[in-house]
This record gives structure tokens, C-alpha cells and sequence, in this order.
């Protein structure tokens, strides 16, 4: 599949110049910091413009006054859609991120960037008054995304000074704001910003599908088919001295197919400060602090959030092939987000936004039981506690909790078959006694087939 996958995109850019030829890399470009303001000003223009010009969106028609407009109305609590509000708000904070790390800026120095893009584009890009939610989710959601992103298009490239078109092709697609586009505008000269580090990666890519159905209505089995992409980057157990934020970070997507909501599941969760490590006999420990972003909308629930906070990992060795490894992590809510999973239509046919906005808590448990090259066994557990903001008729908090427990059999060098039994609870909690409590449980079954990527795609061959 490896090299299968290296003969399709290769074919695929031959005819594309800027990346079909294998080049040497130049030196680093020179005012990073200019080159990530005028991103960071350029890249809501662009997105403006191409939503007024091409699609002829109403809320991007803006003038002098609807800027004055919205300066004098103030920061509201928006009305858009879950998708648009907790995917396409990080993306967009991704994409002005990875460009400011395109530059050869760090990661502290990148932060401020995607703050301001999103700066501009509330108070100044849209017609409708600037949204204290995006102003929060954009960047704190955007930098944990886009630090995974510009991790992976760099690994993506390789070791050697040599690029092969097909490693670029992979980076660009990887890390569009980063690396596709500063690669379009300073050539070769961006490799130098993309140092390869020889890190340890486990990779795979799960194809699947299975039953899912809200407990109440057990006889809607809904099929739901799905790609999943497992990211591990780093060792969290590694003593090297120059630990810097995200050297250790773990990522899942989950795409639905066939179904209204595409995206069903991010996780982002990397370690921005390593605090203590611990290491006898067989016993290894590390302490530090994650930053996280959390999506999930499968139709069923919706939960989503940004968040920071203490963590810990132990992995105990039980013999030189099984192991035992367990996450305990607790996180502070910037910006979370959680709602109804009936997705009921009001009778005037008008979208309404059916979750609810806060800050608030996080908590999860995972623990996994590995052995050697035959498979895995492992549970988690989430919880999300949201207090609802910006809500005049309600007073209360979002409860989510979340279960998995599956496993993974190895079949073949670079295969298994796994399972996996999914139990979602929704509860609200009103203050106001004249509301009562809610609760709605979901489930969902997975089955599928696991393709283990092997480390050479990250490596130079």
C-alpha cells in the first residue's frame, strides 16, 4: 500500500512544476514575523472575499458602517450551526498557526498570530456582531491543531535535503496553511523550516462501520460507516532535556460516510509542559500539562471543548511483551460547547442553535493492555462538565460522559481487526427549580479493519 500510495501521487503532481521536481533546500526565509502578520491579515480577506465575490454569503457584505456597527453592539453569543462554530473556527485558527511556524517561528512565538486573525475577522469581516465563542475556539482550538499539523507535514517530508515531490505533495495536503502555501510563495526556501527529527510514530488507518441507536429507540440501528486516522508522535517516557511543547501528543479523526455530519470525532492532546518523569524497575511515569481539543457530533450527541490541564501517564511492563498503560488527566474549559441529541426541527423550519456555550471541566481515564505484535485491549472514559453561558432563559450545566472499550487483533504484519462498543449520557442540570433534569444515552458499535502505516512513510527511503 506504501508504495502504491508513492506511485499515485507522484503521477498525480508530474504535471505541476512547483513540486515535481526533487530540490535542495535553500536558507531560511527572512522576516518571519512580517510574513506571519501579513498572513494572519491576509488570510480572513481571503476567506472574506471568496464568501462575498464566489459564494455570495449576506453576512460577508461590509462596509465602514457595519464595522462601526458591530465596535459600538459589542460581543455577543452566536447563533451558527456546530459545525461551523467547532471545526471550521479551529481550522481556520490552524491555518494562520502553521503559517506563522512556516516561518521558523516557535510555538510561543506563533500564538499571538492566530489571535489576531481572529481579531480581524469578527469585528471586521463579518455584517453580524463579533462572537465572543469564535474569539475564544479559534485560537486555543486552532493552536492545538495546527502544532499537529506542522508536526506531521514535517515528518512527512523526510530526513534528506533531497524532497521528492510525492513527500511534498503529502506535506502540503497535511498542512495546507503551513506548508502547502509557504512552500507556493518562497519555493525551497521553506525547507529550512522543516527540520526532521527522528521521532517514534504510530500510525494507522481504520476503515469500518456498525449500528448505532439512542437507548430509548433501540429498533434505529442506524449503519454508520467510518475512516479513522490514529496518530501517537513522540515518547512520553523520552528524558531528553530540550523537551518542547508537543514533542508528545496524540491525534484521531474519525470521517462518517454517508451521513449529514462528515466530521464525527477530532481528538487533539498534547504535552506543552513535561513537570516530572519517574522511572523504576518496571515502572516509567511522566507528569506534565496538555493542552486539548475535543470534537464530537454523531448525530446522536454533540460535545466539543478547549481546554488545559495536569496530566499523568504510567506504563507498567508485566513482561518484555505485555504492558500496561494508563492516562489520568483532569482540564479547565476555555470555550466548550454541548447540545441536544434529538435534532428535532421546530415546526416554522427555522435553524436554531440547539447546543449550549461555556467554560467549565474536563476528566478523562485510558488505559490500555498491549501485547507485543498480537493486539490491544483498552477503555476510556470522558467527562465534560459545561456551565451554560449567554443563555438568558437558562441557568445550568452541560454534563457529558463517554465510554469506549474495544480491541485490536493483529492478522497480519500490517493488519488487524478490531472492535469497539461506544455509550454516550447527556444530562442537564438547571438551576432554575422550575426546570427539571434531562437525560439521553446513546450507543454505538464499531467494527473494522486496521491498517498499521508503517514508520518508512516518515522516515527517508
Amino acid at each position: 500500500m506504501k508504495y502504491f500510495l508513492k506511485i499515485i501521487l507522484t503521477f498525480a503532481v508530474s504535471s505541476m512544476p512547483i513540486f515535481a521536481q526533487t530540490q535542495i533546500a535553500d536558507s531560511s526565509i527572512a522576516h518571519p514575523h512580517r510574513n506571519a502578520l501579513i498572513n494572519s491579515l491576509a488570510q480572513p480577506t481571503i476567506i472574506w472575499a471568496t464568501n462575498w465575490y464566489l459564494l455570495d454569503q449576506f453576512w460577508a457584505d461590509i462596509s465602514m458602517r457595519t464595522l462601526q456597527n458591530n465596535i459600538e453592539t459589542g460581543w455577543v453569543w452566536d447563533e451558527d450551526p456546530f459545525d461551523v462554530n467547532q471545526v471550521g473556527h479551529p481550522t481556520q485558527g490552524a491555518l494562520v498557526y502553521t503559517a506563522a511556524r512556516a516561518q521558523g517561528l516557535s510555538y510561543w512565538q506563533s500564538l499571538a498570530y492566530p489571535t489576531l486573525a481572529s481579531l480581524i475577522w469578527e469585528v471586521g469581516m463579518e455584517n453580524e456582531s463579533p462572537s465572543i465563542n469564535d474569539m475564544i475556539t479559534t485560537p486555543t482550538s486552532g493552536v492545538a491543531f495546527g502544532e499537529i499539523m506542522h508536526r506531521m507535514s514535517a515528518l512527512l517530508l523526510g530526513e534528506g535535503q533531497v524532497k521528492p515531490a510525492w513527500r511534498q505533495v503529502l506535506s502540503a495536503v497535511s498542512n495546507p496553511g503551513g506548508y502547502g502555501v509557504n512552500r507556493l510563495i518562497f519555493g525551497t526556501k521553506i525547507h529550512q523550516n522543516y527540520r526532521y527529527e527522528p521521532t517514534p510514530v504510530l500510525a494507522g488507518l481504520s476503515l469500518g462501520a456498525g449500528p448505532g441507536f439512542e437507548d430509548d429507540t433501540p429498533e434505529n440501528k442506524t449503519p454508520r460507516r467510518f475512516a479513522r486516522l490514529n496518530l501517537v508522535y513522540g515518547n512520553p517516557f523520552s528524558k531528553h532535556k530540550n523537551f518542547k511543547p508537543f514533542d508528545n501528543f496524540m491525534f484521531v479523526a474519525v470521517m462518517n460516510v454517508g451521513r449529514k455530519d462528515y466530521v464525527g470525532e477530532i481528538y487533539a492532546s498534547g504535552m506543552v509542559f513535561r513537570l516530572h518523569q519517574y522511572e523504576k524497575k518496571k515502572h516509567r511515569a511522566t507528569l506534565g500539562i496538555f493542552q486539548n481539543y475535543d470534537f464530537m457530533n454523531n448525530d446522536d450527541y454533540k460535545v466539543s471543548s478547549s481546554s488545559i490541564g495536569p496530566g499523568m501517564m504510567h506504563n507498567y511492563a508485566v513482561t518484555p511483551e505485555l504492558s500496561f498503560r494508563t492516562q489520568v488527566a483532569t482540564s479547565f474549559i476555555f470555550m466548550g460547547s454541548a447540545g441536544d441529541t434529538s435534532d428535532e426541527i421546530p415546526d416554522d423550519g427555522l435553524e436554531v442553535r440547539d447546543y449550549h456555550f461555556g467554560p467549565g471541566f474536563s476528566g478523562k481515564l485510558i488505559t490500555k493492555v498491549s501485547w507485543a505484535e498480537r493486539g490491544d485491549l483498552y477503555l476510556r472514559l470522558k467527562r465534560y462538565f459545561i456551565y451554560v453561558a449567554g443563555d438568558d432563559e437558562i441557568e445550568g450545566f452541560e454534563n457529558i460522559n463517554i465510554l469506549n472499550m474495544g480491541f485490536q487483533a493483529r492478522i497480519l504484519k500490517s493488519y488487524s481487526l478490531g472492535g469497539e462498543y461506544g455509550k454516550v449520557g447527556r444530562s442537564v442540570t438547571y438551576l432554575d427549580d422550575s426546570w427539571r433534569d434531562t437525560l439521553q444515552t446513546g450507543s454505538i458499535y464499531r467494527f473494522y479493519i486496521h491498517y498499521h502505516i508503517s514508520e518508512s512513510l516518515f522516515k527517508k527511503v
